[in-house]
């Protein structure tokens, strides 16, 4: 059998380019879009009016935050001037003979050896 085709060419596959044998492509079924522009204008009358609203409420919280801020800042500049305020009375109440408001001598003194010669 493989010797009684002497010279005769293999059939061309057909997939080939040389192949005359037309194969059509694959339907694909798609659904036709469905064009309703009363559907498009809502959406974007909807995000519109979302964007109107969100923008200027996002405006008045971020301007509170700061006032806020503020507020909080003054107040503690308040508190610190008391503090400083109380802090100066109580240091002037006490008596002035004393060292005990002065930060170098709140140190522990210790005694320093020094070596003494012998005569």
């Amino acid at each position: 059998m493989a010797t009684a085709a002497r010279g005769k060419k293999p059939p061309a596959k057909a997939g080939g380019s040389n192949s005359d044998y037309y194969i059509p492509p694959v339907p694909v079924v798609v659904a036709p879009p469905v064009k309703s522009l009363a559907a498009d204008m809502m959406g974007w009358i909807f995000s519109c009016v979302l964007i109107g609203l969100l923008l200027p409420l996002l405006g008045f919280l971020y301007v509170d935050i700061l006032e806020a801020k503020q507020e909080v800042r003054i107040q503690v500049e308040k508190v610190e001037r008391l503090r400083r305020e109380i802090e100066r009375e109580r240091r002037e109440k006490k008596p002035s003979n004393t060292v005990s408001n002065n930060p170098v001598f709140d140190r522990v003194r210790r005694p320093f050896p020094l070596p003494m010669p012998r005569p």
